[in-house]
Formats: C-alpha cells, structure tokens, sequence
C-alpha cells in the first residue's frame, strides 16, 4: 500500500508541475563556502568586536548566526560552539535577500539541529 502511493504522489500533476517549473535547478538555496574551527581566543574577539556590517539573526548559547546583504547576495555567518569549548564558524551564502527571507527558517531549523555544519 505504501509503495503504491508514493508512486501516485510521484507521478501525480503536482509533481509534474513541479519539474515544470523547476526542471534541473539545484534544490539547494544557498552555498557552504567555508568553515574552520576556531579557538576560544579568537571566538570570543568575534563576539565582542563583530564586523560592523553584519546584523545578529540569533544568539543562543551555542549558536549565533549573523547576516549582511552584499551587492549580489546575501552573507551568513553561522558559530556554533562544542562541548570542547571550541567554536566551528561556517560561511554561507544565499543567492538574494528573497532567498534568504524565504529560506530563514528552514535554514536556521538545520543549524540548530547541528545537520549543516557536521562533518
């Protein structure tokens, strides 16, 4: 029964409308271009002294996530700190402040569950 309806959605007019529209786009919204881990020292320089460009998306304590709107794209600056004390500082970008404000939610959802950022 199961295997019989995930045929049905698969082949259903949404589906085919769906590929219509969106063809062989990538799913993806934004692109990882860096991350590295970072130090305590260094972590803590960034907290204090954030680039003055950037605005603070979230603070939580083991997430912070900053963003700045760029002439072609939309920077965002994700660290996450470790039970080791270090911080993992990832470097993301969204193709538009439209995707960006579409995707926010999702995105952060994924950062907070640890999934984007995890080797």
């Amino acid at each position: 029964m199961v295997i019989l309806s995930g045929c049905s959605i698969y082949r259903s007019d949404g589906r085919k409308q769906f590929e219509t529209a969106y063809g062989d786009k990538p799913a993806t919204t934004f692109a990882l271009m860096s991350c590295k881990t970072q130090g305590k020292l260094q972590s803590w320089f960034q907290e204090e002294f954030p680039l003055s460009n950037f605005e603070l998306v979230i603070s939580e304590p083991d997430l912070e996530i900053w963003k700045t709107t760029l002439s072609d794209h939309v920077e965002v600056r994700a660290f996450q700190r470790t039970d080791g004390g270090s911080t993992q500082a990832c470097i993301y970008t969204f193709s538009s402040e439209t995707s960006w404000n579409m995707y926010k939610d999702a995105f952060i959802k994924e950062l907070e569950n640890n999934l984007l950022t995890q080797e």
